[in-house]
């Protein structure tokens, strides 16, 4: 099960948003190279709390794992601009009204499966679509380089930008577009033989 909400109406989802903070507690634990570079990491941050943003929220029916993530205009504070831009060299200050940040992209759930994946792609599926009925044309997100197995094995690569080291672990800044075509090949890719 999919839900769509902002910080503002997490009362109304309570339970999926203690459920979402807890996968991002989990991710942490498990992506121990996050930890390591911003110490200590929050479970909700001064961006929850500050600029209302929006999340995408995967529930798996009856397994208990947790995929989410968190987006926000690139238009207001941003992550990229305000935390991580000193460690990428020449990376733009991205300001636009048809481009997102996304961030916080984790999952408590086996990627490795075919319910995992599936749930992941869920959730990257309701983001491209709701960014498409939104103009938005591209997404932008800071990660470890470590997780790139992780956007292969659902083959949504992000476009690097740049590449930076944060208290010595491999970061990433990437893009990617929003067209009816990566929507497709999303969908497709649920239907694919796992």
């Amino acid at each position: 099960m999919i839900y769509e909400f902002s910080y503002d109406e997490r009362d109304q989802y309570l339970s999926v948003y203690e459920k979402m903070l807890g996968s991002r507690k989990k991710f942490f634990e498990n992506y121990p190279e996050w930890s390591r570079a911003f110490h200590p990491c929050p479970v909700e941050d001064d961006y929850d709390r500050r600029c209302s943003p929006f999340y995408i929220v995967g529930l798996q029916d009856g397994g208990g794992a947790v995929a989410s993530v968190r987006i926000m205009p690139t238009t207001g504070p941003t992550m990229l601009r305000d935390e991580f831009a000193p460690y990428f060299q020449g990376c733009p200050d991205i300001i636009s009204s048809d481009i997102w940040e996304l961030s916080y992209f984790s999952t408590t759930a086996d990627t490795s499966s075919l319910a995992g994946r599936n749930l992941m792609l869920d959730v990257l599926k309701t983001v491209y679509a709701r960014a498409f009925a939104n103009g938005i044309k591209q997404i932008i997100g800071t990660y470890p380089r470590s997780k790139l197995r992780l956007y292969r094995r659902l083959e949504c690569l992000p476009s690097p930008i740049c590449e930076g080291e944060i208290n010595g672990q491999e970061f990433g800044v990437g893009v990617w577009d929003v067209s009816p075509l990566a929507l497709r090949h999303l969908a497709e890719l649920q239907l694919r033989p796992f």
